[in-house]
């Protein structure tokens, strides 16, 4: 009996140092450098409000920590589908930076229950401040406002996560698509402005082309003029002279049978009838005449 005695004892020693020991191992926990934590009593369902930091830490039996991130944590709002001020809809991508402000984890574990219920309202608050950002812009503005789009879709998203006790510090916008036909358009456009733009480019050097063409022209068409000036001139004064020769010919004929018919004093039908027969002696050829009957043949000179 006493043997048995012992060994309920000694069975008894050893629960009650397992119960101790687990007792005290539930007592302590660890939080990690990026972490804070607001200890929460499992048996009494008691919260604290004492925000706890990184380091080893004890409580009364069965306390746990509700933990949250102590530094800013991304959260990935893809996939948002929005109407923008056309009514086109358009889909986009975006990061956020956020982090539970401390002095008010209590307030935040009392209404979301721990970080994946308070990240949970966060993601769909942010979903609507993008819709309600979206719808203040037009199509074109997504891709030529950009970066104002962001600033103003970081102030929309601070003005509608406020009552949530968070913290943000940054926002960017991952991707933006808009509609297939849109895009073909724009794609148009943007081709459409480069061809204008290197028509642009090309302006001033089709135009010295052209001018230096054109002077081209004008010099070709100035020695074409020239040289046909020259010319005229030269046919005219061939022409002038071959007049002036003709005429100085017919003047000098003129003067010997004038000067003939003085010498010969006869009248001028005499005198034709004189040439005449000059024309008929010296010819080398038989000469046909066609005159009428009787004939004169012989003249008194």
């Amino acid at each position: 009996m006493p043997k048995i005695g012992l060994k309920l004892m000694l069975v008894g020693i050893a629960l009650a140092l397992i119960t101790i020991v687990s007792l005290v191992l539930s007592s302590i926990s660890r939080l990690n450098t990026y972490q804070i934590a607001v200890p929460y009593n499992r048996l009494t369902k008691q919260l604290q409000r004492e925000v706890k930091s990184a380091g080893l830490h004890v409580g009364s039996p069965g306390f746990a920590f509700i933990t949250f991130p102590s530094v800013f944590t991304s959260m990935q709002l893809n996939e948002i589908s929005c109407l923008n001020q056309d009514g086109i809809s358009i889909d986009l991508d975006v990061t956020v930076q956020f982090q539970a402000d401390p002095k008010y984890l209590y307030d935040i574990i009392l209404q979301f229950k721990d970080f994946n219920g308070y990240k949970q309202i966060l993601d769909a608050s942010g979903r609507a401040a993008v819709h309600d950002a979206c719808a203040h812009f037009n199509t074109t503005a997504f891709q030529s406002m950009r970066g104002y789009f962001q600033v103003k879709l970081l102030e929309e998203m601070k003005k509608s996560l406020n009552p949530f006790y968070v913290i943000l510090r940054d926002l960017q916008i991952n991707r933006v698509r808009r509609p297939g036909d849109f895009e073909t358009a724009v794609k148009d456009k943007e081709a459409a402005k480069e061809n204008i733009k290197i028509a642009e480019n090309e302006r001033p050097k089709l135009l010295t082309q052209a001018r230096t063409e054109y002077q081209k022209a004008l010099k070709q068409a100035q020695i074409i003029n020239e040289r046909a000036e020259t010319d005229s001139n030269i046919i005219r004064n061939q022409a002038e002279n071959e007049a002036e020769a003709i005429r100085a010919q017919y003047t000098a004929e003129t003067e010997t049978y004038v000067k003939l018919k003085r010498t010969m004093r006869v009248d001028i039908e005499s005198l034709l009838n004189y040439m005449a027969i000059r024309l008929l002696g010296t010819s080398k050829n038989e000469i046909y005449m066609n005159i009428k009957s009787p004939a004169q043949v012989k003249y008194d000179l």
